[in-house]
């Protein structure tokens, strides 16, 4: 494997300014989307006992953790639905540096606003949070198009991976600060750790737009390439033209679809789990999500060098692998041992298995129109956390328990593997040696 103190850090200001995206928005992966926000939903604002939701004769009783996995999959609906011609739109106006800005201060604003969701506010807390996450979710659509644009192509599995790599030490720092706050919130003036907790929900979108600025300054701005692809006439039928014309692209977004449910449904769900099922407190929690955030620098980046050297869609063939061993040990765990020895686990994979599927995915696609297929790539991304977590929520309140629903989460990671094999084309043959 390649590895050097050079290949550690970027070398354009470009560069530079796409990884600190990463290290910025990574703030409300970690402390918000993983750790903080779900339990302090589960434990302030939702009442213990549930409540009841839905219209008329079609209203249900529901807890904390279904709640919040309808909640995920609903604040990704419409950035699912609008994401190709979002993608589209951008490219043929060369605005994609404008509407990741725009997107990345609108979703850093409204995680702030979660500092003011106190308990028994439960629909406003979600409805600020949807906002917050269908920010942080478009803007990763428009940041990711830029990896075509920023590195050349035998170069774009180690930027892929950094890129991680520095998300997982930003979220990793604020997280650590933000455990510090937990134990000690008299640092801060504050009498509890529930106003602890919103002081940091406030600190997650003040980080995030901090960040944001090197993109600003130093991202290209990108001018459009022809006018079909600002055409609004004949956008559905472009779109679709567009990616039949890419059929293995196409095919692996089918299987990230598929994988990628089992990923984000960990991500998501996991401190819920932990705080509802085994009781884990939230410092506790913090603590194990903060230790997957350190272990994931060196995963990302190791298994980005493997990839050199073994071929991107085999090293992360081996990631889908070890996932399915996830699955299966969670399906087991009973205490807040066994949680923090999956969490040291997945911190290790985790990364990686995002990072390559990226840098696969912008070998295989037209650089002119980059913005437009990464949108293609999130409807596999964000359509897939979409099911997994309401599929979560369903079998949760079907059997009383979530261990059924882990044990689902073992087929999508099987057939996601299983497409991802079969997928064959020179674009492969380029991120593999031979045999």
């Amino acid at each position: 494997m390649k590895t050097s103190l050079r290949r550690l850090v970027p070398t354009t200001k470009a560069q530079w300014a796409w990884c600190f995206y990463d290290w910025a928005d990574s703030a409300f992966a970690t402390s918000i989307l993983a750790v903080l926000f779900p339990v302090y939903f589960a434990k302030v604002i939702m009442p213990p006992e549930g409540i009841s939701v839905g219209v008329g004769p079609m209203r249900w009783h529901t807890h904390a953790a279904s709640l919040w996995g309808y909640t995920v999959s609903a604040s990704l609906l419409s950035v699912a639905i609008l994401a190709p011609w979002l993608g589209r739109w951008a490219d043929g106006h060369g605005t994609r540096k404008q509407v990741l800005l725009l997107t990345a201060f609108g979703g850093a604003a409204a995680t702030s606003l979660l500092a003011w969701t106190q308990s028994g506010a439960v629909f406003r807390a979600l409805l600020i949070f949807i906002a917050a996450y269908g920010g942080f979710s478009a803007s990763e659509i428009f940041y990711n198009a830029f990896l075509p644009h920023i590195t050349s192509e035998p170069e774009q599995d180690w930027l892929s991976g950094l890129g991680y790599a520095f998300g997982y030490v930003g979220g990793g720092l604020l997280l650590a600060v933000h455990l510090l706050l937990l134990y000690h919130p008299h640092w801060i003036g504050m009498e509890t750790t529930d106003q602890a907790v919103r002081f940091a929900f406030f600190t997650v979108g003040l980080w995030w737009a901090l960040f944001t600025i090197p993109c600003a300054l130093w991202l290209p701005r990108n001018p459009p390439k022809s006018a079909d692809v600002k055409s609004p006439t004949r956008s559905a039928l472009a779109l679709w033209r567009d990616l039949r014309s890419q059929p293995h692209a196409a095919a692996l977004i089918v299987a990230y679809f598929f994988y990628n449910n089992g990923i984000q449904t960990v991500i998501t769900m996991a401190s819920v789990y932990g705080a509802t099922e085994l009781g884990l407190s939230t410092a506790s929690l913090t603590g194990a999500f903060l230790m997957t955030q350190w272990i994931a620098f060196p995963g990302a980046t190791l298994l980005a060098s493997a990839a050199e050297s073994f071929g991107t869609r085999r090293v992360l063939l081996g990631s889908l692998a070890v996932w399915c061993m996830v699955v299966l040990f969670a399906y087991g765990m009973r205490s807040a041992l066994h949680f923090w020895v999956l969490a040291a686990v997945v911190g290790f994979i985790l990364g990686g298995s995002q990072a390559l599927s990226r840098s696969l995915f912008s070998r295989m696609i037209p650089r002119e129109k980059s913005a437009e297929f990464f949108g293609f790539f999130a409807i596999g991304g964000k359509f897939s956390a979409i099911l997994g977590p309401a599929v979560f929520g369903v079998l949760r309140d079907l059997f009383g328990t979530p261990r059924p629903a882990i044990l689902a989460l073992l087929v999508f990671f099987i057939i996601g593997a299983v497409i991802l094999a079969a997928i064959r084309g020179k674009e492969i043959r380029a991120g593999e040696p031979p045999s």
